[in-house]
C-alpha cells in the first residue's frame, strides 16, 4: 500500500480478495478507501454482490483483473476502494473494517461462482471490540447485505429525525434501494438452488 496515499487517515477500509479459476491458480489482491464515511460493510457489499451477478449474468469465471476492474470502476454515488494495497488487512491495526473474499469458478449446475465471505470490524480506544461475520455462498452474502443495508437505513433515518437533515433521509433512499436490488439477487440465487435440487430428484426418481 502506498501510506502516502493516505496519509490524512489512519482508520482504513480494506476490500482483499482471493480468486481462483477453473485451473486451480490463485491470485491475491487488496483495495482500501478511508473508512469514513462509507468504508463499512453495508455501503461496500453490495460491490461484490453486483461483482457475483455479473460474473452469473456473463456465464464468466473469476479473475482478480475483472474484479479490480469492476471494484476500482467508480459508478453511482457511492465510493468504492480504488488504492492498491499490499499489507494484510487482518494484521493491519489502521484497519477497522476488512472484507476478506474467496471467489473461485462458477458451479456447473447454477451457474453462480463459489463465494466465501468473513467480515472483519476492529475498533480501538477505551472499549476495544472485534467481531467477525462469515458466509457462504451468493446466496448468504446477498442475505448479509440486505440485513447490513437495512440497518443502515434505519439509522440514518433516525439521525434525519434528530437533526431535521434531508441528506440523511437521501443516504436513506440510497440504502433502501441498495437492499432491495440485493434481495432480487438472493431470490434469484435461491430459486436456481430451488431449480438445481429439483432436478436433482426428477433425475433421481426416472433411475
Amino acid at each position: 500500500m502506498l501510506r502516502s496515499d493516505l496519509r490524512l487517515t489512519t482508520r482504513l477500509f480494506v476490500a482483499q480478495a482471493a480468486v481462483s479459476n477453473h485451473t486451480g491458480l490463485i491470485a491475491r489482491t487488496g483495495l482500501a478507501m478511508p473508512a469514513a464515511p462509507f468504508g463499512t460493510a453495508a455501503w461496500q457489499l453490495p460491490a461484490l454482490v453486483a461483482y457475483l451477478h455479473r460474473l452469473h449474468q456473463d456465464q464468466e469465471d473469476p479473475s482478480p483483473e475483472l474484479w479490480r476492474a469492476h471494484t476500482e470502476r467508480q459508478t453511482g454515488p457511492v465510493p468504492r476502494p480504488h488504492i492498491r494495497y499490499q499489507a494484510d488487512g487482518l494484521h493491519d491495526p489502521h484497519a477497522v473494517c476488512v472484507l476478506d473474499i474467496q471467489v473461485g469458478p462458477r458451479n456447473e449446475e447454477t451457474g453462480w461462482p463459489a463465494s466465501d465471505l468473513a467480515v472483519i470490524e476492529q475498533e480501538e480506544g477505551a472499549c476495544p471490540f472485534g467481531r467477525v461475520t462469515r458466509r457462504h455462498g451468493i446466496e448468504a452474502i446477498a442475505a448479509y447485505a440486505v440485513q447490513e443495508l437495512t440497518a443502515e437505513h434505519a439509522a440514518l433515518m433516525d439521525r434525519a429525525r434528530r437533526h431535521q437533515d434531508a441528506s440523511f433521509v437521501r443516504l436513506a433512499e440510497l440504502a433502501q434501494r441498495a437492499a432491495d436490488w440485493a434481495d432480487k439477487v438472493r431470490a434469484a440465487a435461491h430459486a436456481d438452488a430451488v431449480h438445481v435440487q429439483a432436478d436433482r430428484a426428477r433425475a433421481r426418481i426416472t433411475r
